[in-house]
């Protein structure tokens, strides 16, 4: 997401609240949903633009595909959210129904999209660490926040860019694809992603999103 009234870049790591952040920045347009494109939130049918959705862009290529300019990258205020991996992956299974087709092991085993960047789904179960990096290990965004201290980190962004502090909505589902029944737990809940696991698939999704969980400090239980 671009907005050039707040001078910001919001990259959109999928299953961090992002679709929820979004409507609060098309409320300061005045536009709905369905008028999210000038925001760079709409469809894409051109895989030289980016991917299906360019709300899914990751920080380079806002401007490896000239959506702005380096220049105008660099001057804007860039920000992102994260998540525990495990829980993001719990999220992404529920979110398109794979449990319809297979069980969360063998999802985590076999069940994964095909690489294809354009593709939506396979963006999905990018690690984030893809979203935020450049090829040099260089993080390309001045403020992460986490979808656990979600509304706190929301707060510190709308001060930074000049808007109200606004409460997240739940955004509804079968509007927007947001999967809105994965809200950040209160403090001292037990993880509800631990349940879906056992010793074998906790493993694996350990060594798939590494990066991100040294990165980002993520421990299965959080």
């Amino acid at each position: 997401m671009i907005s050039h009234r707040h001078q910001c870049v919001f990259v959109h790591v999928p299953k961090t609240a992002g679709i929820s952040i979004e409507h609060v920045f098309l409320a300061q347009y005045g536009l709905t949903w369905d008028e999210r494109a000038p925001l760079l939130l709409r469809f894409n049918p051109d895989p030289a633009l980016g991917p299906e959705r360019l709300g899914h862009l990751t920080a380079t290529e806002y401007v490896d595909c000239g959506h702005i300019s380096e220049a105008g990258f660099n001057a804007y205020f860039k920000f992102a959210f994260v998540r525990n991996p495990w829980s993001r992956l719990v999220s992404e299974f529920n979110y398109r129904r794979y449990f319809t087709q297979m069980s969360f092991t063998e999802f985590v085993r076999e069940g994964f999209p095909e690489p294809c960047n354009y593709s939506d789904a396979y963006r999905h179960v990018l690690p984030q660490c893809d979203y935020l990096y450049d090829d040099t290990g260089r993080c390309l965004v001045d403020f992460v926040g986490r979808f656990e201290n979600l509304q706190a980190d929301f707060d510190r962004v709308c001060d930074t860019v000049g808007i109200p502090r606004t409460l997240l909505p739940h955004v509804n589902a079968s509007e927007s694809g947001e999967d809105a029944s994965a809200s950040p737990r209160p403090a001292g809940a037990a993880a509800a992603h631990a349940a879906y696991y056992d010793a074998e698939t906790r493993d694996l999704v350990g060594r798939l999103y590494q990066r991100d969980i040294e990165t980002f400090g993520y421990r299965f239980e959080d």
